[in-house]
């Protein structure tokens, strides 16, 4: 996933088009479109523009602390814990087209596994795709080389394994 990111990165930089992924709603299930109605003001009241599916962790998704950026082609869901930050990001929007039918993409493609957990710079992320939008979770410590949540996966897996679709419509 970095490679192929890195290289539309770079593609963009030399040729600067770009524009916005199509969601495919079809492959979300019915019972994943919960009502919004339980959830914190903030929340709902934050992303009731976007359209794309905006996920959250379901240990999260009802604090009333979380501090929401959103506009229609991508949301920020961010929320302060115990020396930790945790972000959810979901973004629909690309910097460079890139043909599905190249040869070179479909290697990158084939080869990336569904959830992508990297380690760098103090923080430890899962990166993915959902339904044709790039997703990331992001944790960062205050104190990086000694917080387990920054250096082993175990943390960042349970946060991927509990996301939950909070709200995001067509």
């Amino acid at each position: 996933m970095r490679l192929l990111f890195s290289t539309l990165l770079t593609l963009t930089l030399l040729n600067a088009g770009g524009g916005v992924l199509e969601v495919d709603w079809s492959s979300i299930a019915k019972g994943q479109q919960k009502s919004s109605a339980s959830y914190p003001l903030v929340l709902t009241k934050g992303i009731r523009n976007v359209h794309l599916p905006v996920y959250v962790a379901r240990s999260v998704a009802h604090n009333k602390n979380l501090v929401v950026v959103a506009d229609t082609n991508f949301y920020s869901i961010s929320l302060d814990i115990a020396g930790a930050s945790l972000l959810f990001e979901g973004d629909k929007t690309f910097q460079e087209s890139v043909n599905a039918n190249n040869p070179e993409f479909q290697k990158i493609l084939n080869s990336s596994s569904a959830v992508e957990y990297v380690a760098s710079e103090g923080m430890m992320t899962a990166e993915f795709s959902k339904h044709g939008v790039n997703y990331a979770i992001t944790v960062e410590c205050e104190k990086p080389k000694t917080d387990k949540r920054c250096t082993e996966e175990s943390f960042i897996k349970s946060l991927y394994g509990e996301i939950t679709m909070v709200g995001g419509r067509p």
